[in-house]
């Protein structure tokens, strides 16, 4: 409306000064100008408003989607941890979202990466680190290396924009290049090579002192200490003697050289390993070489405890038990106790048999208490050794039995003389395997238990304890010229000379065979010297041949003929 006003003004004013006709065209154009001027004006009022009508309209839905943008980044963030940057064992940062094609896992590798190049640098200081804003993201880079990328998405999942995330991670890397650096870095390898030499040294000097130091105590033992040592003697008997304990403590001395050794090894080792992180972690692993076992050992000895007590429980009542059987075997062997058909010689024997048979259902108890019984390793170890003994023992079983049914079917006592096929001697001694014999040589005979049973046994003592005694008997062949009465008497005459045989039961002669040439007789004579049957024998053989001689008959080879052999008898 004003402006209308105007525009009449304006005219009335026009056309007072210029003629009517043209005042009215000039208004008139004036006027049309003025109108397309207000529509152009009004338009552009139109489009502006229209404009910003829809930036707020935008502005209030990128508000809005950044909300809802944030609460699902929020509720994923529950359930997504992130992938860890994680630096010799500490966890710096997170990061969630992928950038440029690589996903959060690559970007955490390689962001690592270039923090350990950096950190490990063989380099007295390390490039300054700062922020560089680029268009889509924010780097944080140390000289011209860029470690970390933060995008506006890196920034959402943490809730901060991008500066305020690239800031904060950056003092953290900071943080952890310059921990690195001071570890591994130039400045740290020279002190710590200076450290290691040191140690090198020191260790030296302790070997050094430690071999001086046995040194110097092995001469004072073998020189420093006579007459300051005596022997150990026991009612007369010298259990221990002066060289036998200079022996044990120069042994001692060897055995505390290797022990202080070990030990300075054990201490400066692992110091040696730690003073550089590289080697840091052989530290650690050589000590749990040391303690792991120690230390497994120990658990197992806690967790066997119940089961140890049960062990020792039987072990005890058991061992109690043997006690009492030995003692009432003994007695048995002793002659102290009697019980009909059970003889002395068989006590100690039957105790051997029991104890093995104890012992036995002993172990079987204690099987399932012992540690790893129900471990296929156990199981298969008892198996193979099980199967080596069943077929490498054989015949040590044989041996066994035999002996076992040899003790009870008594065909010998220990001091009987024997024949075991064509072997005599003394019986010295019998056990469960094997019996010994002593020969007229005075040699030891070792035979199998297992070989007796199959042989013939002649046992000469036995005739002692059922009997008059034993029979020694000899042969000698005379010709048919020779009377029979003259050959029986001079024989017996022999016979009666020797002390080693009775005369009661009186000797006797026998005719054995009567051959073509010569008649044999057997002169048989009684005697309780069994031990010594070839003593026996020779004397018998020595009167024999001076009978024979003083009543002029001799021997020739196998046959006694005589001298004169139209003498008359």
């Amino acid at each position: 409306m004003k402006r209308n006003l105007f525009v009449w003004c304006l005219a009335l004013f026009m056309g007072l000064s210029l003629q009517a006709e043209e005042a009215v065209d000039s208004v008139q154009l004036m006027i049309d100008s003025l109108n397309r001027e207000l529509q152009q004006m009004k338009l552009q009022e139109m489009v502006m408003r229209d404009a910003l009508d829809k930036s707020g309209e935008t502005a209030r839905q990128d508000s809005i989607r950044r909300a809802e943008q944030k609460r699902r980044i929020d509720s994923l963030r529950q359930v997504t941890p992130g992938v860890p940057l994680i630096i010799n064992g500490d966890t710096l940062l997170h990061v969630y979202a992928s950038l440029g094609g690589e996903d959060a896992t690559y970007r955490v590798a390689g962001i690592e990466r270039k923090i350990l190049q950096i950190g490990k640098s063989l380099t007295m200081t390390t490039d300054t680190m700062h922020i560089f804003e680029s268009e889509y993201t924010t780097d944080i880079m140390s000289g011209e290396i860029v470690i970390m990328r933060v995008s506006d998405l890196d920034g959402l999942w943490q809730g901060l924009s991008r500066q305020e995330l690239a800031e904060q991670n950056l003092a953290i890397i900071s943080a952890e290049i310059s921990s690195l650096h001071a570890e591994y870095g130039l400045k740290a390898k020279l002190q710590g090579l200076g450290w290691a030499v040191f140690l090198i040294v020191v260790q030296i000097v302790f070997f050094v002192l430690t071999v001086r130091f046995i040194r110097h105590l092995r001469q004072k033992i073998i020189t420093g200490f006579n007459g300051k040592i005596h022997s150990l003697v026991i009612k007369g008997y010298e259990l221990w003697n002066v060289h036998q304990t200079k022996r044990f403590l120069l042994l001692a001395t060897r055995f505390l050289q290797v022990l202080l050794v070990v030990l300075q090894l054990i201490i400066s080792l692992p110091l040696l390993f730690s003073i550089f992180p590289e080697t840091e972690k052989f530290t650690w692993k050589m000590i749990s070489y040391v303690w792991e076992p120690l230390r497994d050992m120990m658990l197992s000895l806690v967790y066997f405890f119940p089961n140890l007590v049960k062990i020792g429980v039987i072990i005890y009542v058991v061992r109690w038990l043997l006690k009492g059987i030995h003692h009432f075997t003994d007695e048995i062997a002793a002659g102290r106790l009697k019980f009909d058909k059970f003889y002395p010689d068989w006590a100690q024997p039957t105790y051997h048999i029991i104890r093995i048979f104890v012992i036995a259902f002993t172990i079987v108890l204690i099987w399932p208490w012992l540690p790893g019984s129900e471990s296929g390793i156990f199981k298969g170890v008892s198996i193979f050794v099980a199967a080596l003994f069943s077929l490498g023992s054989t015949t040590t079983i044989g041996n066994l039995i035999s002996g076992i049914i040899i003790t009870y079917m008594r065909p010998f006592l220990v001091g009987d003389y024997v024949r075991i096929d064509n072997k005599e001697g003394v019986v010295v001694e019998k056990n469960a395997f094997i019996t010994r014999l002593k020969d007229i040589k005075g040699n030891i005979v070792t035979v199998p238990n297992n070989s007796i049973l199959s042989q013939q046994t002649v046992n000469y003592t036995a005739a002692l304890r059922y009997g008059e005694g034993s029979i020694i008997h000899s042969d000698f062949t005379f010709t048919y010229v020779v009377p029979r009465e003259t050959i029986e008497k001079y024989l017996l005459e022999a016979a009666g000379r020797c002390q080693m045989l009775l005369k009661e039961p009186a000797p006797f002669v026998l005719i054995t065979a009567l051959e073509d040439f010569y008649t044999r007789y057997e002169i048989n004579a009684y005697t309780r010297e069994t031990e010594q049957l070839f003593a026996v024998y020779s004397e018998l053989h020595h009167h024999i041949v001076d009978v024979f001689r003083e009543h002029q008959l001799n021997p020739t080879s196998s046959h006694f003929v005589s001298v004169k052999e139209n003498k008359d008898y």
